[in-house]
């Protein structure tokens, strides 16, 4: 069944819809056709379907279920509106890929577990990097288990990445033409979300929880996840340490690991850089396992460098997680592969950046 053309629904024509997937499901004419864009913007809806041949735009997610004839959906939208869209569509029969994060509240990843589990459906969520080929390297030279693990380190810093280098002015179509009332009603209902998950209404402690750790910190804690349940020793952890400070644009934490080792996570918006880098560690007793991650917009290679006693080596694989991500996800859903990122594993993520939120006070 491997031919089996995918129609695809794009909620969300935002800046990872147009840099990313759409660019990359074209690449893919073999697996994917996308045959509807929803965005609440007339303006994304007309140059970005014409940008990418898009035969179908609705204004609303709801209109683009009811009325495309779909295989599956890739959610792009903001994270507040992903719950919604992704039970829809599980109820309607579609497999879904979706960013990360999965969703705002727990309670709502439970429900999609088993909505998925229930239709027999596949979500995967869009942890690009676990798909790069430097990564799976690393994972394939990890000992079998985790007695000699002594510490995992990741940290990230993040510019703007709407700007030069990443992109040029006209590169990307803004949405600013989304009526004002729309904009207040997705707010108040991702402020809802936010406030219900936290059991806070301060919009300082909101703003860090939806940035610094759904947004930006959930990247490295599936990176890490992935190592952990490599080595056997998965998610839980118990949270050691946590804080966010700079009006929410720096975030750490530290957790540990069942069997006595720590990991620490650690994002910082630095605006004032052309350059983002995102650098993961895994420490051993007899070696090292490190991985560095250039900005995702532009098509640079992830260095892994192994060291050991016997000496170092260096491995740059070339890489394009994004292309195979999607890839994958055509092969969870019509050949029956076994999903790498699925629902049930970022809802563990979910629950333990909410720990570290709380944690942090």
């Amino acid at each position: 069944m491997t031919g089996t053309r995918l129609r695809v629904g794009v909620v969300g024509g935002g800046l990872i819809a147009q840099a990313v997937h759409l660019p990359n499901l074209r690449r893919l004419p073999d697996r994917f056709a996308v045959v509807a864009l929803a965005d609440p913007s007339a303006r994304v809806r007309e140059l970005v379907a014409a940008r990418f041949g898009i035969p179908a735009t609705f204004a609303t997610w709801e209109g683009l279920l009811e009325r495309a004839q779909l295989d599956a959906v890739a959610v792009c939208a903001p994270h507040g509106a992903h719950a919604g869209v992704i039970l829809a569509a599980l109820d309607a029969g579609l497999h879904v890929f979706v960013e990360k994060p999965l969703c705002v509240r727990l309670a709502d990843a439970d429900r999609i577990v088993a909505a998925a589990q229930r239709a027999g459906r596949v979500v995967q969520v869009g942890y690009m990097k676990r798909y790069d080929p430097a990564y799976t390297a690393l994972l394939d030279a990890l000992p079998a288990d985790a007695h000699e693990l002594r510490y995992i380190a990741a940290v990230t810093y993040d510019p703007d990445m709407t700007r030069p280098p990443f992109f040029r002015p006209d590169e990307l179509v803004r949405a600013d033409d989304v009526p004002a009332g729309v904009l207040a009603r997705l707010r108040r209902a991702a402020h809802a979300q936010l406030a219900e998950e936290t059991g806070t209404d301060d919009p300082a402690a909101l703003h860090a929880y939806d940035l610094a750790y759904l947004s930006a910190l959930s990247h490295d804690l599936n990176l890490v996840h992935g190592i952990l349940e490599r080595l056997g020793e998965p998610l839980p952890a118990t949270v050691h340490a946590s804080g966010w400070w700079a009006n929410g644009r720096a975030g750490s934490g530290v957790l540990r690991l069942r069997g006595g080792a720590q990991c620490s996570l650690t994002w910082l918006w630095l605006d004032g850089l052309d350059e983002f880098r995102e650098e993961v560690g895994a420490y051993f007793t007899g070696a090292v396992h490190a991985l560095r991650f250039p900005a995702p917009y532009l098509g640079w290679p992830t260095c892994y460098e192994h060291r050991r006693r016997a000496g170092a080596t260096h491995a740059v694989p070339v890489a394009e997680p994004y292309v195979e991500e999607l890839r994958h996800f055509h092969a969870c859903v019509v050949d029956g592969v076994p999903c790498r990122t699925p629902a049930a594993q970022a809802r563990a993520d979910l629950s333990a950046l909410k720990e570290l939120f709380l944690a942090a006070g």
